[in-house]
């Protein structure tokens, strides 16, 4: 899963501290901004279109149960992102399954309690994501979407990203280190700095000097795409070649 971007709306500077302190542990949370009143945390969502948040709820300007309730019904921020409450007092948990927040937590934080809320963030985080079996390219002028599994493989070349499919040529609107997360888990992998392959259209793997790769590619070319050596390792373990005979 991608990682999770976090808002902390919390107006008791040391209570933000604490809270990024303890989400610092979580490889899949980043947090991407914070706010000590109800008017800078609606600007920041509107802007930073977080994907969780976790709010006080009693702070200044607009009252975090307010809020929330404006949060679920604005569309302008598009996909409404998951609301966790944080409140020193457990009265406001009727109001946290009203409004719909996903989990509330009570001052002071413990570990255990943060982690659950997590797991059901990313329970719920996965439930609505949408694989998409289709990437938009784009080739002279026109857009096209592309079934995933007719690409052969993806390169990085003078600034552009090329989509290569068996016979055709594209090019894709963005950097490889993005196209590298759309296609995550699709059975697409990143050999080295500047090549995703599709594991599926691997027509031969060539050994090569002192321990290296190169991998021949189902296109009409038959193109051949060195492996980088820091990859070499789970590229085996993805094929199955790093079982013992």
């Amino acid at each position: 899963m991608k990682k999770l971007r976090a808002l902390i709306i919390e107006d008791e500077q040391p209570a933000r501290e604490e809270l990024k302190y303890l989400l610092q542990e979580y490889e899949d949370i980043e947090v991407v901004g914070e706010a000590d009143n109800g008017i800078t945390g609606l600007h920041l969502i509107e802007k930073l279109k977080p994907d969780v948040i976790f709010l006080d709820i009693n702070i200044p300007k607009i009252h975090g149960c307010e809020l929330a309730r404006h949060i679920s019904a604005v569309s302008e921020i598009g996909k409404p992102p998951f609301v966790v409450f944080v409140t020193a007092y457990d009265i406001h948990a009727i109001d946290a399954f009203e409004i719909g927040v996903v989990d509330y937590l009570l001052k002071p934080i413990s570990h255990h309690r943060l982690y659950k809320t997590l797991e059901k963030i990313r329970s719920l985080y996965k439930e609505t994501e949408i694989p998409i079996g289709k990437l938009a390219v784009e080739k002279n002028e026109r857009i096209k979407l592309l079934d995933l599994e007719e690409i052969v493989f993806a390169e990085a070349h003078e600034g552009n990203v090329l989509i290569n499919t068996k016979n055709e040529t594209f090019i894709y609107k963005g950097t490889i280190k993005s196209l590298e997360e759309k296609l995550k888990d699709r059975g697409f992998f990143r050999v080295q700095k500047s090549y995703i392959v599709n594991l599926n259209k691997i027509v031969e793997i060539l050994p090569w000097f002192k321990g290296t790769y190169w991998l021949v590619m189902e296109d009409n070319k038959k193109t051949q795409i060195p492996v980088s050596k820091s990859q070499i390792k789970e590229l085996k373990t993805l094929l199955g070649l790093d079982r013992e005979t």
